[in-house]
Protein backbone atom coordinates (compact mmCIF):
# COMPACT_ATOMS: atom_id res chain seq x y z
CA UNK A 1 0.00 0.00 0.00
CA UNK A 2 1.31 3.69 -1.20
CA UNK A 3 1.76 6.82 0.88
CA UNK A 4 -1.44 8.23 -1.27
CA UNK A 5 -3.44 5.50 -0.03
CA UNK A 6 -2.61 6.50 3.18
CA UNK A 7 -3.19 9.83 2.69
CA UNK A 8 -6.79 9.02 1.26
CA UNK A 9 -7.55 7.25 4.40
CA UNK A 10 -7.98 10.09 6.51
CA UNK A 11 -4.07 9.36 8.30
CA UNK A 12 -1.84 12.14 9.73
CA UNK A 13 1.25 12.36 7.70
CA UNK A 14 3.22 12.57 9.94
CA UNK A 15 6.09 10.85 10.87
CA UNK A 16 4.72 10.21 14.07
CA UNK A 17 1.79 8.68 13.87
CA UNK A 18 2.35 6.97 10.64
CA UNK A 19 5.07 5.07 12.57
CA UNK A 20 2.82 4.25 15.59
CA UNK A 21 0.45 3.21 12.72
CA UNK A 22 2.34 0.67 11.43
CA UNK A 23 3.79 -0.28 14.63
CA UNK A 24 0.19 -1.29 15.41
CA UNK A 25 -0.89 -3.45 12.41
CA UNK A 26 2.58 -5.09 12.62
CA UNK A 27 2.03 -6.50 15.83
CA UNK A 28 -1.36 -7.43 15.03
CA UNK A 29 0.25 -9.03 11.84
CA UNK A 30 -2.34 -7.25 9.83
CA UNK A 31 0.29 -5.56 7.43
CA UNK A 32 0.70 -6.14 3.88
CA UNK A 33 4.35 -6.74 2.17
CA UNK A 34 4.37 -3.42 0.86
CA UNK A 35 3.76 -2.32 4.32
CA UNK A 36 5.98 -3.99 6.05
CA UNK A 37 8.83 -2.84 3.49
CA UNK A 38 7.97 0.61 3.37
CA UNK A 39 8.30 0.29 7.27
CA UNK A 40 11.72 -1.22 7.22
CA UNK A 41 13.13 1.50 5.01
CA UNK A 42 11.54 4.03 7.57
CA UNK A 43 13.51 1.62 10.32
CA UNK A 44 10.37 0.93 12.16
CA UNK A 45 11.58 -1.23 14.95
CA UNK A 46 7.96 -3.15 14.56
CA UNK A 47 9.13 -3.79 11.26
CA UNK A 48 12.73 -4.93 11.94
CA UNK A 49 11.64 -6.99 14.63
CA UNK A 50 9.15 -8.84 12.34
CA UNK A 51 11.42 -9.04 9.33
CA UNK A 52 14.39 -10.18 11.73
CA UNK A 53 12.58 -12.81 13.41
CA UNK A 54 11.30 -14.61 10.27
CA UNK A 55 14.74 -14.26 8.05
CA UNK A 56 16.45 -16.96 7.79
CA UNK A 57 18.84 -17.61 10.98
CA UNK A 58 22.53 -16.69 10.72
CA UNK A 59 21.53 -15.19 7.05
CA UNK A 60 23.59 -11.87 5.65
CA UNK A 61 19.83 -10.23 5.84
CA UNK A 62 19.35 -11.54 9.74
CA UNK A 63 22.80 -10.02 10.35
CA UNK A 64 21.96 -6.82 8.64
CA UNK A 65 18.87 -6.11 10.11
CA UNK A 66 20.99 -7.35 13.78
CA UNK A 67 23.34 -4.58 13.55
CA UNK A 68 20.13 -1.94 13.16
CA UNK A 69 18.40 -3.24 15.70
CA UNK A 70 21.27 -3.64 17.86
CA UNK A 71 21.76 -0.10 18.22
CA UNK A 72 18.27 -0.07 20.73
CA UNK A 73 17.63 -3.63 21.49
CA UNK A 74 19.89 -5.34 24.33
CA UNK A 75 18.48 -8.89 23.11
CA UNK A 76 19.73 -8.60 20.03
CA UNK A 77 22.89 -7.16 21.08
CA UNK A 78 23.80 -10.47 22.68
CA UNK A 79 22.62 -12.97 19.63
CA UNK A 80 25.52 -10.69 17.35
CA UNK A 81 27.74 -11.58 20.70
CA UNK A 82 26.92 -15.45 20.30
CA UNK A 83 27.09 -14.83 16.52
CA UNK A 84 30.45 -14.23 16.31
CA UNK A 85 31.63 -16.04 19.16
CA UNK A 86 34.70 -17.21 17.06
CA UNK A 87 35.76 -14.19 17.07
CA UNK A 88 36.77 -12.67 20.50
CA UNK A 89 37.12 -9.15 19.39
CA UNK A 90 33.83 -9.16 17.85
CA UNK A 91 31.60 -10.78 19.96
CA UNK A 92 32.92 -8.94 22.97
CA UNK A 93 32.11 -5.37 21.37
CA UNK A 94 28.39 -6.61 21.02
CA UNK A 95 28.15 -8.31 24.47
CA UNK A 96 29.24 -5.05 25.93
CA UNK A 97 26.57 -3.22 23.94
CA UNK A 98 23.92 -5.51 25.11
CA UNK A 99 24.98 -5.18 28.26
CA UNK A 100 24.71 -1.31 27.75
CA UNK A 101 21.36 -1.68 26.79
CA UNK A 102 20.58 -3.66 30.39
CA UNK A 103 20.73 -7.47 29.05
CA UNK A 104 21.39 -9.10 32.48
CA UNK A 105 21.89 -12.53 30.04
CA UNK A 106 24.99 -10.92 28.20
CA UNK A 107 26.48 -9.63 31.19
CA UNK A 108 26.65 -13.84 32.43
CA UNK A 109 27.76 -14.60 29.07
CA UNK A 110 30.61 -12.07 28.72
CA UNK A 111 32.14 -12.98 32.49
CA UNK A 112 32.08 -16.91 31.13
CA UNK A 113 33.84 -15.67 27.76
CA UNK A 114 36.43 -14.10 29.82
CA UNK A 115 35.99 -16.41 32.48
CA UNK A 116 36.91 -19.66 29.42
CA UNK A 117 40.17 -17.24 28.35
CA UNK A 118 41.54 -17.61 31.50
CA UNK A 119 40.63 -13.45 32.33
CA UNK A 120 39.56 -14.33 35.55
CA UNK A 121 40.02 -10.61 36.40
CA UNK A 122 37.75 -9.23 34.31
CA UNK A 123 35.10 -12.14 34.46
CA UNK A 124 34.81 -11.50 37.98
CA UNK A 125 34.59 -7.24 37.48
CA UNK A 126 31.53 -8.03 35.09
CA UNK A 127 29.40 -10.30 37.48
CA UNK A 128 30.50 -7.70 40.03
CA UNK A 129 28.31 -5.55 37.76
CA UNK A 130 25.02 -7.52 38.04
CA UNK A 131 22.07 -6.53 40.12
CA UNK A 132 22.22 -8.64 43.43
CA UNK A 133 18.30 -9.12 42.71
CA UNK A 134 19.51 -11.59 39.62
CA UNK A 135 21.71 -13.42 42.07
CA UNK A 136 18.66 -13.86 44.38
CA UNK A 137 16.61 -15.13 41.85
CA UNK A 138 16.30 -19.06 40.60
CA UNK A 139 19.03 -18.21 37.75
CA UNK A 140 22.01 -19.88 39.29
CA UNK A 141 24.24 -19.00 36.27
CA UNK A 142 26.06 -16.11 37.31
CA UNK A 143 26.15 -17.68 41.01
CA UNK A 144 28.14 -21.06 39.64
CA UNK A 145 30.21 -18.81 37.37
CA UNK A 146 31.19 -16.95 40.97
CA UNK A 147 31.96 -20.03 42.34
CA UNK A 148 34.26 -20.89 39.82
CA UNK A 149 36.54 -18.05 39.25
CA UNK A 150 37.11 -17.92 43.04
CA UNK A 151 38.05 -21.94 42.91
CA UNK A 152 40.55 -21.34 39.64
CA UNK A 153 42.00 -17.83 41.60
CA UNK A 154 42.06 -19.81 45.05
CA UNK A 155 40.03 -17.91 47.23
CA UNK A 156 38.83 -20.85 49.16
CA UNK A 157 36.99 -18.80 51.87
CA UNK A 158 35.19 -16.91 49.22
CA UNK A 159 34.03 -20.26 47.81
CA UNK A 160 32.77 -21.19 51.53
CA UNK A 161 30.90 -18.02 51.68
CA UNK A 162 29.17 -18.19 48.61
CA UNK A 163 28.15 -21.47 48.93
CA UNK A 164 26.55 -21.21 52.32
CA UNK A 165 24.61 -17.84 51.21
CA UNK A 166 23.40 -19.71 48.04
CA UNK A 167 22.37 -23.15 48.64
CA UNK A 168 19.46 -23.11 48.57
CA UNK A 169 19.44 -21.70 44.61
CA UNK A 170 22.33 -24.40 43.76
CA UNK A 171 20.42 -27.26 44.79
CA UNK A 172 17.05 -26.38 42.96
CA UNK A 173 18.93 -26.45 39.53
CA UNK A 174 21.28 -29.51 37.50
CA UNK A 175 24.17 -26.96 37.19
CA UNK A 176 23.99 -26.22 41.09
CA UNK A 177 23.59 -29.45 42.13
CA UNK A 178 26.66 -30.51 39.71
CA UNK A 179 28.66 -27.91 41.19
CA UNK A 180 27.87 -28.92 44.67
CA UNK A 181 28.83 -32.39 43.89
CA UNK A 182 32.37 -31.59 42.12
CA UNK A 183 33.00 -29.38 45.17
CA UNK A 184 32.48 -32.21 47.72
CA UNK A 185 34.25 -34.89 45.58
CA UNK A 186 37.51 -32.74 44.82
CA UNK A 187 37.76 -31.35 48.28
CA UNK A 188 37.88 -27.61 47.68
CA UNK A 189 37.36 -26.85 51.35
CA UNK A 190 39.90 -28.42 53.20
CA UNK A 191 38.31 -29.06 56.82
CA UNK A 192 39.58 -30.96 59.22
CA UNK A 193 36.70 -33.84 58.44
CA UNK A 194 38.10 -34.10 55.07
CA UNK A 195 41.39 -33.96 56.00
CA UNK A 196 40.26 -37.46 58.53
CA UNK A 197 39.02 -39.02 55.98
CA UNK A 198 41.61 -38.39 53.48
CA UNK A 199 44.53 -40.02 55.99
CA UNK A 200 42.76 -43.14 56.42
CA UNK A 201 42.43 -43.65 52.89
CA UNK A 202 45.04 -46.85 52.10
CA UNK A 203 46.40 -47.79 49.45
CA UNK A 204 48.07 -51.15 48.52
CA UNK A 205 51.13 -50.43 46.64
CA UNK A 206 54.36 -49.10 47.21
CA UNK A 207 54.34 -46.28 45.18
CA UNK A 208 50.92 -43.87 46.03
CA UNK A 209 50.50 -41.08 44.28
CA UNK A 210 48.22 -38.48 45.49
CA UNK A 211 47.49 -36.27 42.38
CA UNK A 212 46.06 -32.61 42.44
CA UNK A 213 44.77 -29.93 40.17
CA UNK A 214 43.77 -26.18 40.62
CA UNK A 215 40.39 -25.98 38.86
CA UNK A 216 37.36 -28.24 37.63
CA UNK A 217 38.37 -28.69 34.60
CA UNK A 218 41.88 -29.69 35.06
CA UNK A 219 40.63 -31.54 37.86
CA UNK A 220 38.74 -33.55 35.13
CA UNK A 221 41.22 -33.85 32.95
CA UNK A 222 43.21 -35.37 35.11
CA UNK A 223 40.91 -38.31 35.91
CA UNK A 224 41.28 -38.68 32.15
CA UNK A 225 44.72 -38.71 32.53
CA UNK A 226 44.85 -41.36 35.47
CA UNK A 227 42.71 -43.43 33.39
CA UNK A 228 45.18 -43.69 30.71
CA UNK A 229 48.22 -44.46 32.67
CA UNK A 230 46.82 -47.00 33.91
CA UNK A 231 47.55 -48.57 29.90
CA UNK A 232 50.98 -47.65 30.49
CA UNK A 233 53.95 -49.71 31.30
CA UNK A 234 53.84 -48.32 34.97
CA UNK A 235 50.74 -49.17 35.86
CA UNK A 236 51.35 -52.27 37.53
CA UNK A 237 54.24 -49.99 39.57
CA UNK A 238 52.27 -47.39 40.92
CA UNK A 239 48.48 -46.02 42.29
CA UNK A 240 46.56 -43.31 42.71
CA UNK A 241 44.58 -41.95 45.31
CA UNK A 242 41.65 -40.28 43.68
CA UNK A 243 42.46 -36.78 42.70
CA UNK A 244 42.08 -33.38 44.97
CA UNK A 245 41.59 -29.27 44.50
CA UNK A 246 44.55 -27.50 45.49
CA UNK A 247 44.36 -23.27 45.59
CA UNK A 248 46.49 -22.29 43.11
CA UNK A 249 48.16 -19.93 45.72
CA UNK A 250 48.59 -22.73 47.85
CA UNK A 251 52.79 -23.38 46.72
CA UNK A 252 53.95 -19.73 45.96
CA UNK A 253 54.73 -21.31 42.41
CA UNK A 254 56.55 -19.92 39.22
CA UNK A 255 54.86 -21.74 36.47
CA UNK A 256 55.63 -19.34 33.34
CA UNK A 257 55.12 -21.18 29.61
CA UNK A 258 58.15 -22.72 28.77
CA UNK A 259 60.34 -22.75 31.86
CA UNK A 260 60.19 -25.55 34.49
CA UNK A 261 57.96 -25.53 36.95
CA UNK A 262 59.24 -24.44 41.02
CA UNK A 263 57.40 -23.96 44.09
CA UNK A 264 58.03 -23.15 47.81
CA UNK A 265 58.03 -26.93 48.74
CA UNK A 266 57.58 -25.40 52.49
CA UNK A 267 53.91 -25.07 51.78
CA UNK A 268 53.20 -28.57 51.29
CA UNK A 269 53.74 -28.96 55.30
CA UNK A 270 49.90 -27.63 55.43
CA UNK A 271 48.07 -30.69 53.76
CA UNK A 272 50.82 -33.41 54.54
CA UNK A 273 48.75 -34.28 57.25
CA UNK A 274 45.75 -34.73 55.52
CA UNK A 275 47.65 -36.96 52.39
CA UNK A 276 48.14 -40.66 52.82
CA UNK A 277 50.74 -41.06 49.84
CA UNK A 278 54.42 -41.76 49.22
CA UNK A 279 54.57 -39.14 46.37
CA UNK A 280 52.33 -35.81 45.41
CA UNK A 281 51.97 -34.27 42.00
CA UNK A 282 50.25 -31.25 40.76
CA UNK A 283 48.73 -30.31 37.25
CA UNK A 284 49.45 -26.59 36.87
CA UNK A 285 48.10 -24.34 33.88
CA UNK A 286 51.37 -23.94 32.49
CA UNK A 287 55.15 -25.00 33.22
CA UNK A 288 57.73 -27.58 31.92
CA UNK A 289 56.92 -31.20 33.79
CA UNK A 290 59.79 -31.94 36.26
CA UNK A 291 60.34 -34.29 39.37
CA UNK A 292 62.08 -33.09 42.08
CA UNK A 293 62.89 -35.87 44.86
CA UNK A 294 59.17 -36.96 45.49
CA UNK A 295 57.26 -34.04 43.79
CA UNK A 296 55.49 -34.31 40.75
CA UNK A 297 55.14 -31.06 38.55
CA UNK A 298 53.38 -30.93 35.37
CA UNK A 299 51.21 -28.79 33.43
CA UNK A 300 47.35 -29.18 31.66
CA UNK A 301 48.84 -29.02 28.17
CA UNK A 302 51.45 -32.14 28.68
CA UNK A 303 50.25 -35.87 27.63
CA UNK A 304 49.86 -38.66 29.66
CA UNK A 305 53.50 -39.92 27.67
CA UNK A 306 54.58 -37.03 29.60
CA UNK A 307 53.36 -37.81 32.39
CA UNK A 308 54.54 -41.72 32.53
CA UNK A 309 58.18 -40.46 32.04
CA UNK A 310 57.85 -37.77 34.57
CA UNK A 311 56.45 -40.61 36.66
CA UNK A 312 59.37 -42.67 35.82
CA UNK A 313 62.00 -40.48 37.73
CA UNK A 314 59.65 -41.26 41.20
CA UNK A 315 60.78 -44.61 40.24
CA UNK A 316 64.20 -44.56 39.53
CA UNK A 317 64.78 -44.09 35.87
CA UNK A 318 66.91 -41.13 35.07
CA UNK A 319 66.72 -39.20 31.65
CA UNK A 320 68.61 -40.24 28.84
CA UNK A 321 68.73 -37.29 26.89
CA UNK A 322 71.35 -34.79 28.57
CA UNK A 323 70.60 -32.95 31.80
CA UNK A 324 71.14 -29.67 32.84
CA UNK A 325 74.71 -29.00 33.64
CA UNK A 326 74.98 -28.97 37.17
CA UNK A 327 72.77 -31.70 37.65
CA UNK A 328 74.33 -33.29 40.75
CA UNK A 329 74.53 -36.98 39.35
CA UNK A 330 76.59 -35.88 36.73
CA UNK A 331 79.54 -34.06 38.53
CA UNK A 332 81.90 -37.64 39.08
CA UNK A 333 81.76 -41.02 38.72
CA UNK A 334 78.89 -42.71 41.05
CA UNK A 335 80.24 -44.62 44.12
CA UNK A 336 77.07 -46.80 44.15
CA UNK A 337 74.67 -47.73 41.51
CA UNK A 338 71.72 -44.85 41.91
CA UNK A 339 69.13 -45.77 38.93
CA UNK A 340 67.67 -48.61 37.26
CA UNK A 341 68.83 -47.51 33.94
CA UNK A 342 71.59 -45.22 34.29
CA UNK A 343 75.30 -45.40 35.47
CA UNK A 344 77.90 -42.69 35.77
CA UNK A 345 81.46 -44.03 35.37
CA UNK A 346 84.82 -43.88 34.06
CA UNK A 347 85.64 -44.19 30.56
CA UNK A 348 88.48 -46.09 31.12
CA UNK A 349 90.43 -47.95 33.83
CA UNK A 350 93.72 -50.16 33.90
CA UNK A 351 94.43 -53.92 35.61
CA UNK A 352 93.13 -57.42 34.41
CA UNK A 353 90.48 -57.53 31.74
CA UNK A 354 88.47 -60.25 34.55
CA UNK A 355 88.99 -57.79 37.61
CA UNK A 356 88.02 -54.65 35.76
CA UNK A 357 84.84 -56.34 34.49
CA UNK A 358 83.68 -57.48 37.66
CA UNK A 359 84.37 -54.06 39.24
CA UNK A 360 82.32 -52.34 36.55
CA UNK A 361 79.64 -54.76 36.79
CA UNK A 362 79.11 -53.89 40.32
CA UNK A 363 77.89 -50.46 39.62
CA UNK A 364 75.35 -51.99 37.30
CA UNK A 365 71.76 -52.15 38.26
CA UNK A 366 71.43 -54.12 35.23
CA UNK A 367 74.45 -56.62 35.45
CA UNK A 368 72.73 -59.96 35.41
CA UNK A 369 71.30 -59.84 32.36
CA UNK A 370 74.86 -59.13 30.26
CA UNK A 371 75.43 -62.27 29.07
CA UNK A 372 78.94 -63.48 29.56
CA UNK A 373 79.61 -63.39 26.07
CA UNK A 374 78.35 -59.48 25.45
CA UNK A 375 82.14 -57.48 25.77
CA UNK A 376 81.81 -54.04 27.81
CA UNK A 377 85.57 -53.37 27.52
CA UNK A 378 88.40 -53.31 24.66
CA UNK A 379 91.45 -52.69 24.18
CA UNK A 380 92.80 -49.26 23.83
CA UNK A 381 96.56 -48.26 23.56
CA UNK A 382 97.30 -44.34 24.46
CA UNK A 383 99.64 -42.05 22.86
CA UNK A 384 102.19 -42.33 25.96
CA UNK A 385 102.07 -46.03 24.76
CA UNK A 386 100.27 -47.43 28.08
CA UNK A 387 97.10 -50.38 27.47
CA UNK A 388 93.87 -49.91 28.80
CA UNK A 389 90.73 -50.70 29.05
CA UNK A 390 88.10 -48.33 27.29
CA UNK A 391 84.30 -49.20 28.79
CA UNK A 392 81.20 -49.35 26.19
CA UNK A 393 79.48 -52.56 24.56
CA UNK A 394 81.08 -52.49 20.81
CA UNK A 395 78.25 -51.72 17.78
CA UNK A 396 78.11 -55.40 16.78
CA UNK A 397 76.75 -56.03 19.96
CA UNK A 398 73.93 -53.43 19.81
CA UNK A 399 70.99 -55.85 19.74
CA UNK A 400 72.28 -57.18 23.11
CA UNK A 401 71.82 -56.00 26.85
CA UNK A 402 75.53 -54.48 27.46
CA UNK A 403 76.96 -50.62 28.36
CA UNK A 404 76.25 -48.40 25.94
CA UNK A 405 77.01 -44.75 26.15
CA UNK A 406 74.03 -42.35 26.39
CA UNK A 407 73.74 -38.65 26.52
CA UNK A 408 72.81 -37.86 29.74
CA UNK A 409 75.95 -36.69 31.14
CA UNK A 410 77.33 -34.69 28.00
CA UNK A 411 76.40 -31.43 29.39
CA UNK A 412 78.06 -32.19 32.55
CA UNK A 413 80.31 -29.02 34.20
CA UNK A 414 82.21 -31.38 35.83
CA UNK A 415 83.73 -33.46 33.41
CA UNK A 416 87.48 -32.73 33.08
CA UNK A 417 88.99 -34.23 29.68
CA UNK A 418 85.76 -36.47 29.39
CA UNK A 419 86.72 -38.30 32.78
CA UNK A 420 83.62 -40.17 32.82
CA UNK A 421 80.08 -40.42 31.03
CA UNK A 422 76.66 -41.90 31.64
CA UNK A 423 76.00 -45.32 30.30
CA UNK A 424 72.89 -47.36 29.56
CA UNK A 425 72.19 -51.58 29.19
CA UNK A 426 70.49 -50.42 25.69
CA UNK A 427 71.77 -48.94 22.08
CA UNK A 428 68.67 -47.86 21.08
CA UNK A 429 66.40 -44.77 22.60
CA UNK A 430 63.36 -45.38 25.14
CA UNK A 431 60.86 -43.57 26.67
CA UNK A 432 63.52 -41.84 28.74
CA UNK A 433 64.65 -40.34 26.00
CA UNK A 434 61.91 -39.66 23.83
CA UNK A 435 58.39 -38.86 25.16
CA UNK A 436 56.42 -41.38 22.75
CA UNK A 437 58.89 -44.05 22.82
CA UNK A 438 58.19 -47.24 25.10
CA UNK A 439 59.17 -48.79 28.27
CA UNK A 440 62.05 -51.79 26.99
CA UNK A 441 60.66 -55.11 28.76
CA UNK A 442 64.06 -55.01 30.17
CA UNK A 443 63.88 -51.73 32.74
CA UNK A 444 60.06 -53.11 33.31
CA UNK A 445 61.33 -56.09 34.58
CA UNK A 446 63.93 -54.71 36.39
CA UNK A 447 61.26 -52.44 37.99
CA UNK A 448 59.45 -55.83 38.66
CA UNK A 449 62.61 -57.24 40.47
CA UNK A 450 63.14 -54.07 42.52
CA UNK A 451 60.69 -51.03 42.96
CA UNK A 452 62.05 -49.35 46.05
CA UNK A 453 66.15 -49.31 45.86
CA UNK A 454 66.18 -46.16 43.34
CA UNK A 455 63.52 -44.97 43.74
CA UNK A 456 62.72 -41.08 45.38
CA UNK A 457 62.20 -40.75 48.98
CA UNK A 458 58.47 -39.35 49.97
CA UNK A 459 57.53 -35.60 49.01
CA UNK A 460 58.34 -35.11 52.82
CA UNK A 461 62.25 -35.52 51.82
CA UNK A 462 61.19 -32.03 49.80
CA UNK A 463 59.63 -30.04 52.85
CA UNK A 464 62.69 -31.18 55.01
CA UNK A 465 65.14 -30.06 52.22
CA UNK A 466 63.05 -26.86 52.00
CA UNK A 467 63.83 -26.22 55.76
CA UNK A 468 67.33 -27.38 55.72
CA UNK A 469 67.77 -24.19 52.22
CA UNK A 470 65.99 -21.69 54.32
CA UNK A 471 68.72 -21.86 57.46
CA UNK A 472 71.36 -19.74 56.14
CA UNK A 473 68.89 -16.70 55.46
CA UNK A 474 67.30 -17.24 58.82
CA UNK A 475 68.56 -15.27 61.87
CA UNK A 476 70.31 -17.06 64.54
CA UNK A 477 67.76 -16.96 66.80
CA UNK A 478 65.13 -18.89 64.01
CA UNK A 479 68.01 -21.50 62.44
CA UNK A 480 67.37 -24.13 65.59
CA UNK A 481 63.80 -23.79 65.05
CA UNK A 482 64.38 -24.28 60.87
CA UNK A 483 66.58 -27.34 61.96
CA UNK A 484 64.36 -28.95 63.85
CA UNK A 485 61.86 -28.95 61.64
CA UNK A 486 63.96 -30.32 58.85
CA UNK A 487 64.60 -33.31 61.28
CA UNK A 488 61.32 -33.88 62.31
CA UNK A 489 60.22 -33.52 58.33
CA UNK A 490 63.33 -36.09 57.38
CA UNK A 491 61.90 -38.23 59.89
CA UNK A 492 58.27 -38.72 58.61
CA UNK A 493 59.95 -39.77 55.32
CA UNK A 494 61.68 -42.21 56.95
CA UNK A 495 58.55 -43.61 58.01
CA UNK A 496 57.93 -44.13 54.45
CA UNK A 497 61.36 -46.35 54.21
CA UNK A 498 61.50 -50.50 54.76
CA UNK A 499 64.67 -50.83 54.22
CA UNK A 500 67.74 -49.88 57.29
CA UNK A 501 70.19 -48.27 54.43
CA UNK A 502 67.56 -45.98 52.65
CA UNK A 503 65.89 -44.88 56.20
CA UNK A 504 69.47 -44.06 57.26
CA UNK A 505 70.30 -41.97 53.96
CA UNK A 506 66.99 -40.00 54.39
CA UNK A 507 67.88 -39.31 57.83
CA UNK A 508 71.25 -37.75 57.12
CA UNK A 509 69.78 -36.13 53.36
CA UNK A 510 71.50 -37.83 51.10
CA UNK A 511 69.50 -37.93 48.54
Amino acid sequence: MSLLVFLLTGLSTSSFFLSEHLTKIIVKNEHSTSQLSFAIKQENLAALNFAWKKTPFHSEQWLKLAKTLAKTQGEVAYQLAVYYQYKPELAIFWYKSAIRLNSLEASTALAQHYFQQGKLIKAAEVLANLPIELLEKSNVAPIVLKVNIAINQGRVADVEGLINKYTQQLQITAAGRLLLADIQKYQVQFNDSQALKSSQLTLSCDNSIQLFATNFNHLKHLENIVLDLQKQALNNSVCFSPVRYMPINALDCSNEQGSTIHCDELNWQLWASAINTRYVGIMLPRGGANVHLGILYFDAQDTVDVVAHEISHLLGFVDEYPLVAEHVKCQAPQKEPFSQNISVLKNSYQGGQKEVRAKVLKQLAWAKYIKKSTPILHSVTGMNGKHYWQLGTPEEFKHKIGVFNVPTCNDSNYKPSGDFSAFKALSHGTKLQYFALRFPELYLLLLQENSTQYRMPSFHYNIALAYYQQIPFLQSSLQQRSLDQANYWLEQAASWEDDFDRRKKVRQGEF
